[in-house]
């Protein structure tokens, strides 16, 4: 069962919905923004007696009613509207790899607050180090990606493809497809994508190494196909598996004459 999100876990997403919206926001908008990129389930989506709002929306509302974001100095509530400060643009900005990452991943609602709260209980300490792979498959990305991100992601990706490589093959782990063997030695040896289940972080002064071999228990390889399909539907990404009954049930493929 998925834990109630507090309002710590809702302070960066809130920050980067104000940012996307010329800095300021009515808490109505807030909440059904929100709702888009958190995707919440379970008990937060329960409706509160007498009331059209759910417990989701409520928690909402409380970052309002209890001046949360002015407890951190992060953002001013005034006539209907909530607006991002000094402060918090620069909270924002210090955290803009990890928000990035967390959001454009479709990791499951529990998976997303965990980390959140990781984050702001991180605030002033340790810094948070990020691994992306759409940075990788995306390789003209790299010029707008922080050098030191990408270098980190190459390593984690080139790391997973030498772990699951068998016979100098590596193979989708749905629907058992290798680039080499269909595309040849010369294009396809060595490609795949790697899927995160699960958030990746590391902390500044942590071993690179041990990090990856704990990373290594939430990565797949897939092919990219299956990994479009995996994420084909933003608010509720596909388990892996689904998708491999699905692939036994129906992955027949017919080449056209």
């Amino acid at each position: 069962m998925a834990k109630r999100i507090t309002e710590t876990e809702l302070i960066l997403p809130s920050l980067y919905l104000m940012s996307l919206n010329k800095g300021i926001i009515s808490t109505s908008e807030l909440i059904q923004k929100l709702r888009d990129i958190m995707k919440p389930t379970g008990e937060d989506l329960k409706i509160l007696a007498g009331r059209n709002d759910d417990k989701f929306s409520q928690k909402v509302r409380n970052l309002i009613a209890h001046r949360t974001f002015e407890r951190y100095g992060y953002a001013e509530y005034d006539a209907g509207q909530v607006g991002i400060t000094k402060d918090g643009k620069a909270h924002l900005k210090n955290n803009q790899d990890i928000l990035k990452y967390l959001l454009i991943n479709d990791f499951s609602y529990t998976d997303l607050t965990e980390n959140l709260k990781k984050v702001e209980k991180n605030q002033n300490k340790k810094k948070i180090e990020t691994f992306d792979e759409n940075i990788i498959i995306q390789e003209g990305t790299k010029k707008l990606t922080e050098v030191a991100v990408y270098e980190r992601s190459s390593t984690l990706r080139n790391y997973a493809i030498a772990y699951y490589t068998k016979n100098e093959k590596i193979y989708c782990n749905c629907c058992n497809f290798n680039f080499h063997d269909f595309y040849g030695e010369q294009i396809g040896k060595g490609f795949i994508e790697i899927h995160h289940t699960k958030p990746i972080f590391k902390y500044e002064d942590e071993d690179l190494e041990n990090t990856l071999k704990i990373a290594i228990q939430n990565l797949t390889p897939v092919c990219s196909n299956c990994h479009r399909m995996i994420h084909k539907n933003w608010s509720k990404p596909l388990e892996i598996q689904a998708l491999i009954d699905s692939i036994k049930s129906n992955g027949i493929f017919n080449r056209p004459n």
